[in-house]
């Protein structure tokens, strides 16, 4: 064998197979040659495999299959539901509330239609329902839902109607909640969400969609608060002086049962999205009496200096 010669037998071989012997010899010898000074090559080969006929048959009808599964996914999918299911404590009597938050513990009441409950939540659990958003505040839904509460043997379904918070950071202080009792008008404000904005023609054309209601006041008699509004913009386009899709187009989005309607205070031509040229718009300055809302409160308004600590403050309007 190879292995067991010395160099110099090598030699003689490699020399021998360069001579020309025959017709094809030195095709031969050259490919010898090559393959033994070279111990790997960097040429491929595109070898063509045979096609098998089970692999063409998958590929011609795997959309069919596909499609079946897609409409089989979304006809067995749950109707939407926004109810939270959470359990609760009942709040232990001469405990401060301040206390209840260093133990992790959120204070809540429960009242009308009802006895007046005082339970606690668990406040980590109640915060990320609160907080939906990593970079956002108090959301929306958080008012705009049904809650379930479980506490002990008893089962309250109430909505959220006031909520004590943070100013800047994600904490709840403080919520209170009314009974929602079916049969009895409960208003709640029901968020409002679009889809379809990359198919907006509007928003193609360079125009702004904006959502000029986020939530829209809904009177519920039923057993169950609709989850929030989806509005299809796919058919809001850019008009003068903008485009808009009113309270009366997204009426075929309230249950048909008639248990959910809007409130008597809106009228029918109110704008839900709009759709308008920013460069179109001019700007209007503020009327000379504006004042900030931010600063109005239950005993006032809220003034840049305090006032009633010594020295006197001479600056108060």
């Amino acid at each position: 064998t190879l292995c067991y010669t010395s160099t110099g037998t090598i030699f003689l071989m490699l020399r021998s197979l360069s001579r020309p012997l025959s017709g094809f010899a030195p095709v031969l010898s050259q490919t010898a040659l090559r393959t033994a000074w070279r111990p790997s090559t960097s040429r491929r080969y595109n070898i063509r495999r045979v096609d098998s006929p089970w692999k063409a048959e998958l590929q011609r009808d795997s959309w069919t299959f596909l499609k079946q599964e897609m409409v089989a996914h979304f006809q067995s999918a749950p109707t939407r539901d926004s109810t939270v299911h959470i359990r609760a404590e009942e709040w232990p009597r001469f405990t401060m509330k301040e206390i209840l938050l260093e133990k992790g513990r959120l204070p809540a009441v429960i009242s009308k239609f009802g006895p007046h409950r005082r339970i606690t939540f668990n406040k980590s659990e109640l915060e990320r329902i609160a907080f939906d958003e990593p970079d956002g505040h108090l959301s929306h839904l958080f008012k705009g839902r049904l809650f379930r509460i479980y506490v002990g043997d008893w089962v309250e379904e109430c909505v959220v109607s006031d909520v004590s918070t943070h100013a800047v950071d994600q904490e709840l202080y403080f919520v209170r909640f009314d009974r929602h009792v079916p049969g009895n008008m409960t208003t709640v404000p029901i968020p409002v969400t679009i889809s379809g904005l990359w198919g907006c023609p509007g928003y193609r054309s360079g125009g702004q969609v904006e959502v000029a209601m986020p939530t829209i006041l809904c009177e519920v008699i039923g057993e169950r608060v609709p989850p929030p509004f989806i509005v299809d913009v796919t058919s809001l386009r850019l008009e003068a002086p903008y485009g808009k899709i009113t309270l009366g187009d997204i009426r075929n989005a309230l249950p048909d049962d008639g248990t959910v309607r809007f409130a008597r205070q809106y009228d029918m031509d109110e704008e839900v999205v709009t759709c308008y040229d920013p460069k179109a718009l001019g700007e209007v300055p503020l009327p000379h009496d504006w004042q900030d809302p931010n600063f109005d409160h239950r005993g006032g308004r809220y003034h840049l200096t305090y006032t009633g600590y010594w020295p006197k403050q001479t600056t108060r309007s």
